[in-house]
């Protein structure tokens, strides 16, 4: 989950980073932001998916 949660703070800088010069970007550029962008929402669903996984075997115990 740590590993998870470490890529996920450096995307979501990046994508802010990215975010903030959409304007000017040209076509390639918009195909980078969208990569990113999912990339940034696979580790959302992964890290979700880690959450509920981790919490029922912490019920089951």
């Amino acid at each position: 989950m740590k590993l998870l949660l470490g890529q996920f703070v450096v995307i979501l800088i990046v994508w802010l980073g990215l975010l903030t010069f959409y304007q000017d970007m040209n076509q390639a550029s918009q195909l980078i932001f969208y990569l990113v962008t999912s990339w940034l929402l696979l580790l959302i669903v992964l890290m979700i998916k880690t959450w509920i996984k981790e919490k029922k075997g912490t019920n089951k115990s």
